[in-house]
């Protein structure tokens, strides 16, 4: 199986380049026939987002159950079998990448609207018209989160986007830790408005078909 994901990936390199491996094993030959069987039939198949929802999720959790009982992953821990997981899950959506996203025109002028009225919104909008406390006010470190949720468009897999975004709430979260007093640690009022405030920032990414292809095509199994 080659690796043609050519906008990068965020999943840790171990477990990507672990998946091919086992994959190129001769043992693999009807896990590989029957992932590049799945791709051809899903890429033959018209759009439908309910439909491709389920058959990605319903191919992902029958491959994992597949990979559980098959002696390639004998004695792996269920950390490794996992990782198998999330292996198959970035290689199937790489190649389905271009059918999946943004494959609805609905959604697509769903999204300009929603970019339209957000750029209206970044002309006035303040930290303080959030009521985000002076102290959590930090240009500095807020630029470092909206890079993080800029690195969305870098990848193609469901998972690779969201560690984007789980990144982007990492270094919120240390903004808040760093300038709080111990007594009083910062809570959700707090994280909120700081997140939509660096959100509306990058207003391009906030899509209808980020948040569709993230979540309901990521394997269900993985993202427990």
């Amino acid at each position: 199986m080659e690796n043609n994901d050519v906008l990068g990936s965020s999943t840790a390199p171990l477990t990507w380049h672990d998946f091919l491996q086992r994959m190129r094993d001769p043992s693999a030959t009807d896990f590989v026939k029957g992932i590049k069987s799945f791709i051809v039939s899903f890429l033959n198949n018209a759009p439908d987002a309910e439909r491709d929802s389920a058959a990605v999720q319903e191919f992902l959790g029958n491959m994992e159950t597949a990979f559980r009982a098959h002696s390639l992953w004998a004695g792996c821990s269920e950390e490794e079998l996992e990782s198998a997981g999330e292996g198959l899950e970035k290689y199937v959506m790489t190649k389905l990448f271009t059918r999946t996203f943004a494959s609805f025109p609905e959604d697509v002028k769903v999204d300009e609207q929603l970019h339209e009225k957000i750029a209206l919104i970044q002309q006035f909008v303040r930290p303080e018209n959030l009521d985000i406390k002076p102290v959590f006010e930090n240009e500095s470190s807020w630029l470092l989160a909206q890079k993080e949720l800029q690195k969305i468009n870098m990848y193609r897999a469901p998972r690779d986007k969201l560690v984007c975004i789980l990144n982007c709430c990492k270094v919120i979260n240390n903004l808040l830790t760093s300038v709080s007093a111990n007594e009083n640690p910062p809570g959700a009022d707090d994280f909120l408005p700081v997140l939509i405030y660096v959100t509306i920032k990058v207003s391009w990414l906030i899509c209808i078909h980020v948040i569709y292809y993230s979540s309901d095509l990521m394997d269900p199994l993985g993202c427990e």
